[in-house]
């Protein structure tokens, strides 16, 4: 099927890149159509009324003239200059914030209009997107309902002087960027990660060493902490004998993600997802959890324009890093890459967990690329059911039905070579998988040079 390339975010922006405020010129006041009738008329009326002496005429004309001279009195002196920033630049999907707009000088009695424009993943409030200016600071609320990195809108500014006589504006300030990071989705896993070999973490380890779970009771030896001394064995031997443990250690996991595909349509985080949407998400989950648990992890995609991979770390700090990487992607903004950067220079004895919906011919080569070389590999199956759970149009049921016909062969294909292909169900879905990886680790296997 044909990959979506379009997402909304502006190619190329970096956190140096985005405005936290922004500030512009309001211009000159200029005389507003009612200021010019109120002269028109009230002169125009009492220079008639004199003339020909109609003292109709002079009534009439009066409020006119003293309409214009009470807004030519009140007429602001300084140019007003406004400026808006947002109360947090940085989002959840879901969250709101607040368009915070602050004008100076404002004329006393004086009043605006603020007009936020509609964009696509912003809802406003007020939903009109149109706020009166009554004092120096304005606030707007604005909530953004799905990730990535992306303006704003246009925020314009109006000005009037008392009795709308004057007018400065409407103008456009310059745009606000928003960054909004994916909501990572539920998932925990009570299954241990293969191949752990650091020095910290909450891996058991397959040596004996500092730990917390029980290995053995064995003889004193020196260097044994006195609070390992097994007090039962030692009474009844004789002896003094001491419990020993595995090591706790961490391991190394690689986010491998498709950023080929955004198939099905795009609702928001209060909609139905797309598979772009279940893979990041699943990332952060993902990216979530190991962390959490002291483990080494690296994040890599292919498909996606401007993301350099990201270097091993750990901890919450790594974690904000991965969600905003996360943000950035652009589906399909490098249909030519075969992936062979991503996967270079992978730790052999890491776990690369590669999230996909297996539509792009390109990863089903990668993935078996990764099996040849004898690397641990887990593939996560995104592709959300609702998209061919009830087509309204029976052509495009047709040929999904094919599209999946020759998926099924390509993820056949993939199972063969001894890779295991899991659908995302959140919490406990790589439970049984990582226990088998677990368990064929110490084993011999035959790797392709």
């Amino acid at each position: 099927m044909p990959a979506d390339a379009g997402h909304g975010s502006p190619a190329g922006l970096t956190t140096a890149g985005r405005r936290a405020t922004v500030s512009r010129s309001l211009g000159e006041w200029a005389p507003t159509a009612a200021h010019v009738r109120a002269v028109l008329l009230g002169g125009g009326a009492l220079a008639l009324g004199a003339a020909l002496r109609r003292p109709d005429l002079l009534v009439i004309g009066v409020p006119f003239v003293v309409a214009a001279i009470w807004g030519q009195l009140t007429r602001p002196r300084r140019e007003a200059t406004a400026s808006a920033q947002l109360g947090q630049s940085t989002l959840r999907e879901g969250e709101s914030t607040a368009l915070v707009v602050r004008v100076a000088p404002l004329p006393p009695e004086g009043n605006g209009v603020l007009l936020l424009a509609d964009t696509q993943w912003a809802e406003r409030n007020p939903p009109a997107g149109v706020t009166p200016i009554e004092a120096p600071v304005t606030t707007m609320g604005v909530r953004s309902t799905r990730w990535g990195v992306r303006p704003l809108g246009t925020v314009s500014v109006t000005l009037t002087s008392p009795w709308g006589a004057f007018r400065c504006g409407p103008v456009d300030l310059p745009d606000l960027t928003t960054t909004t990071l994916p909501v990572p989705a539920v998932f925990d896993s009570a299954a241990p990660t293969p191949h752990p070999r650091g020095i910290v973490g909450v891996n058991r380890s397959a040596r004996p060493g500092s730990g917390s779970e029980f290995h053995t009771i064995r003889e004193f030896q020196p260097g044994d902490r006195l609070r390992r001394i097994h007090w039962p064995v030692s009474m009844r031997t004789g002896r003094l004998h001491v419990t020993s443990t595995f090591a706790d250690e961490d391991a190394h996991v690689v986010l491998l993600v498709d950023a080929f595909s955004d198939l099905g349509p795009r609702e928001g985080v209060d909609g139905r997802p797309t598979s772009l949407d279940v893979t990041v998400r699943a990332s952060g989950a993902l990216a979530d959890h190991f962390l959490r648990a002291g483990d080494r992890l690296t994040l890599r995609t292919v498909g996606a324009a401007d993301i350099p991979p990201l270097g091993v770390g750990s901890g919450t700090h790594h974690l904000r890093r991965v969600l905003e990487t996360l943000a950035r992607i652009e589906p399909a903004s490098e249909r030519r890459d075969d992936g062979r950067r991503a996967i270079r220079g992978l730790d052999p004895l890491g776990l690369v967990l590669v999230l996909s919906p297996l539509i792009e011919p390109a990863m089903i080569e990668l993935t078996t690329t990764l099996a040849s070389r004898g690397i641990s590999t887990v593939v996560i199956d995104t592709f959300p059911e609702h998209l061919t759970a009830s087509p309204d149009d029976p052509y495009q049921a047709l040929a999904w039905r094919i599209r999946l016909l020759s998926r099924e062969a390509q993820v056949a294909a993939i199972v063969s070579r001894g890779v295991p292909v899991v659908p995302w169900r959140g919490p406990g879905s790589l439970d049984h998988v990582l226990r088998d990886i677990a368990h064929r680790a110490s084993a011999p296997r035959m790797v392709r040079r």
